[in-house]
């Protein structure tokens, strides 16, 4: 008999060739021991090669389907020929096995069970860190990386043409931050270039036209043909390892900056090949918000006359416009961004790669061991709920919330609580096109 296993979002699917009598039963109850994981809760069975099924086969699917309802799964069988078809009917446990007709259709089924499952959030693993409560649920052990394009140091020095501008696709970057625009006329968006988010696959931006106005754009679709200009963009590839509910111990306020700490110590603690550099992304309750943006678009043509970065102390109050007052107290924040701990070993990652994410921001005050970098979305307040969904909620957060601002988000901004979804980053990749 063959067996082929493959992961997709997490869901182990098996596909099975041969007939399923006792010796094919004994090979695939050799194989489930060897692929199933503790975290599995449903497997996809394909079974279009398969013509033969004895009772010998129905038994190992049984005890393979008692294990997973425990979890509060299911096995699901997909393309299922007519003589095992025909074999579960008879045997009277066509009704004791989800069928679908598709692999596709199985997987459907599956997405939207998992969306509708209650988490007994005290039965997961809670740490406290910085006095900050962490409830930790394991979402998924797919590697992410981020995906880099641009030159971060042609943005700091204000020496961008119209070269160094890179189109992506919607589709391309579902979360990430850099500098962009959107228009279809580069002569035109190339002048007024500024802060830029995508979360949840919205893009958010903070144009340089002197209106200090976010503008926005949710596609219903990616047809490839209106696209996000950008200078520089770093957009994560892969999903959330682990989505955290966050509160103050105390009731009171948390930074940023003490969140990313907490959640660097607990990655150092359960991350065995943890090199120091994650992603975040939120939806929080806002206490205080900070926050900083370019007020002009850093292209050449408009570069500082003493050659200098535009964060040099001589430039900055001429190209950044700094919030140090309090603002949104009691709204609703999403956000995205990178954070890299120089209290540890990042040597896995080239120090090139991370000067291409990371600088330091004059108007950031926060832990001296850490460079952050992170931009956000104001909405006003969207009660807080807690979800393994973090990807759904923020989504139905940008479609229907009511937007407020959009910023480079300081790291003393103080937060009430969140959801968040971290992915510790293996890999940075420069694209070139």
């Amino acid at each position: 008999m063959d067996i082929n296993t493959k992961r997709s979002n997490d869901i182990l699917q098996i596909s099975v060739k041969g007939r399923l009598d006792a010796f094919g039963a004994l090979e695939l109850d050799d194989a489930f021991n060897h692929v199933i994981k503790k975290n599995d809760t449903h497997i996809i069975i394909d079974m279009k090669d398969v013509h033969y099924l004895s009772s010998a086969g129905i038994r190992v699917l049984l005890q393979v389907n008692k294990k997973l309802q425990k979890r509060g799964g299911d096995l699901h069988l997909c393309h299922v020929n007519q003589y095992p078809s025909e074999v579960l009917e008879m045997t009277g446990l066509d009704n004791v096995f989800l069928v679908h007709t598709g692999k596709e259709k199985a997987i459907s089924h599956i997405t939207e069970k998992i969306d509708k499952t209650e988490i007994n959030w005290n039965e997961v693993p809670t740490y406290t860190q910085n006095n900050i409560e962490i409830t930790i649920y394991k979402s998924s052990q797919k590697s992410a990386i981020l995906k880099a394009v641009g030159d971060i140091s042609k943005v700091l020095f204000a020496q961008l043409e119209q070269k160094d501008i890179y189109s992506r696709k919607f589709s391309e970057t579902e979360y990430s931050i850099g500098l962009g625009a959107l228009g279809d006329n580069i002569n035109e968006y190339l002048q007024i270039l500024g802060e830029m988010i995508t979360i949840g696959g919205t893009m958010v931006w903070l144009p340089t036209d002197g209106h200090d106005t976010p503008d926005f754009l949710t596609p219903y679709k990616d047809t490839g043909n209106v696209t996000i200009h950008t200078g520089f963009n770093a957009a994560l590839e892969g999903d959330f390892n682990d989505i955290m509910i966050v509160k103050a111990k105390n009731g009171e306020s948390f930074t940023i900056s003490a969140l990313y700490a907490a959640v660097f110590n607990i990655a150092r603690q359960t991350q065995p090949n943890f090199n120091g550099v994650i992603s975040i992304a939120m939806q929080a309750d806002l206490d205080e918000f900070y926050s900083s943006g370019v007020k002009i678009a850093p292209v050449k043509k408009f570069a500082p006359e003493n050659h200098q970065m535009i964060t040099h102390e001589d430039n900055f109050k001429d190209w950044m416009d700094i919030n140090s007052k309090p603002q949104y107290h009691g709204e609703t924040m999403v956000s995205f961004g990178v954070g890299m701990d120089l209290s540890g070993s990042i040597s896995t990652l080239e120090k090139e790669a991370l000067h291409t994410l990371f600088y330091l921001n004059p108007a950031n005050t926060g832990d001296n061991e850490l460079i952050l970098h992170n931009h956000a979305v104001i909405f006003k307040h969207i009660p807080l709920k807690k979800t393994c969904n973090l990807d759904k909620t923020i989504k139905n957060t940008v479609n229907k919330g009511k937007f407020m601002d959009m910023r480079h988000l300081l790291d003393n901004t103080k937060i009430k609580q969140a959801v968040i979804g971290v992915s510790y980053i293996k890999d940075i990749v420069f694209e070139n096109e």
